[in-house]
């Protein structure tokens, strides 16, 4: 108890702020100091923009294919269509960039529960199940993306995150087979809890537990893992264009290797938009293939201008339409009410 206290405390909240602040501010330093100047202008304004539009294109097409895994995932709740999923996602990854924290994924959940009537609790459990396959292709990537290149001493950590990876696989494979069991442990766990918020909190973890159940198929499951596999294919996709664009003769397993750099990068606090932070991953990622710092950099910063660009313009229209139709939908409930 004292430890949640602590978390939600404004000296917790503003020790977050300051060292977001401190982080962003170290990885701009060291991505603009000693610097070419002249090279980073020129390669910057001068890549070939027929593959920085593919890259922006299949950006998006991403981010559309991700509503396909989650409609399987939302399929027992009823159809709903890919084009609604599309715009929650592009709404959560908006709010996530916008946000430091993780709320996209809370606001995405709150959304579907509001626009198609699917229990907030479900909604949870899919996106955690996401985020578990996420996370555990992630680390098999990082695994065997080390021993490709043979850079096992400069790519550190990957035996923490295996630690990690085989107890989510536990956690993952109780949850599926086990979820009686699962059950009894949060009614156990639950009493540390105030009475009135005990039965509201075990409500909630049975309806998002229900989830997981569907990964039961054992074709479901395996259709669920491909997919996951797809999308981190496509984010590669994204890198590669790019690659085509600053004339870099960068293989598209190069691409995997920055996109993995990136995403251990992303992890530490920093400002809104990971500002600093990204470009200094692709910096360190790219110096590694002989990539000059400089050049490293133009490309850091078209990387994530199309990474991040759209959604948040998206994003903003998405939400606008999103709160427009909620409050129809709220004056329409009021007044069958009346």
């Amino acid at each position: 108890m004292k430890t949640s206290k602590l978390l939600k405390s404004p000296k917790y909240k503003w020790l977050k702020i300051f060292l977001g602040i401190a982080v962003t501010a170290l990885a701009l330093w060291l991505s603009f100091r000693k610097l070419d100047w002249e090279v980073l202008k020129v390669t910057f304004f001068q890549p070939n923009f027929f593959w920085v539009i593919l890259a922006l294109a299949n950006t998006i097409l991403v981010v559309y294919a991700l509503g396909w895994r989650w409609q399987i995932l939302l399929r027992p709740k009823g159809k709903i269509p890919l084009g609604s999923l599309f715009r929650l996602n592009i709404i959560s990854q908006y709010v996530n960039i916008i946000i430091p924290g993780r709320f996209g994924e809370v606001s995405r959940a709150y959304l579907a529960s509001k626009q198609h009537r699917v229990s907030g609790a479900y909604a949870i459990g899919t996106i955690a199940i996401e985020k578990i396959l996420d996370f555990f292709v992630f680390v098999i990537l990082w695994i065997s993306v080390p021993a490709l290149f043979a850079m096992q001493k400069e790519v550190k950590g990957y035996k923490i995150a295996l630690f990690f990876c085989i107890l989510a696989a536990f956690f993952l494979i109780l949850f599926i087979w086990q979820p009686k069991t699962v059950l009894k442990g949060a009614s156990f766990f639950s009493r540390l809890l105030p009475g009135k918020f005990r039965k509201v909190f075990l409500d909630f973890f049975e309806k998002g537990i229900e989830a997981f159940g569907l990964l039961r198929s054992t074709k479901i499951l395996l259709f669920v893992v491909v997919l996951t596999f797809g999308f981190i294919a496509g984010q590669v996709l994204t890198n590669y264009f790019l690659f085509k664009a600053f004339h870099l003769n960068l293989s598209f397993w190069v691409g995997l290797f920055l996109l993995l750099a990136i995403q251990v990068g992303i992890i530490l606090p920093s400002a809104p938009g990971k500002i600093g932070i990204f470009e200094y991953a692709v910096i360190l990622a790219l110096s590694l293939f002989g990539i000059s710092k400089s050049q490293a950099l133009s490309y850091g910063i078209m990387l994530h201008l199309v990474a991040y660009v759209p959604k948040i313009l998206l994003g903003l229209i998405f939400l606008s339409s999103v709160d427009l139709s909620l409050r129809k939908n709220r004056k329409a409930q009021v007044e069958e009410l009346g």
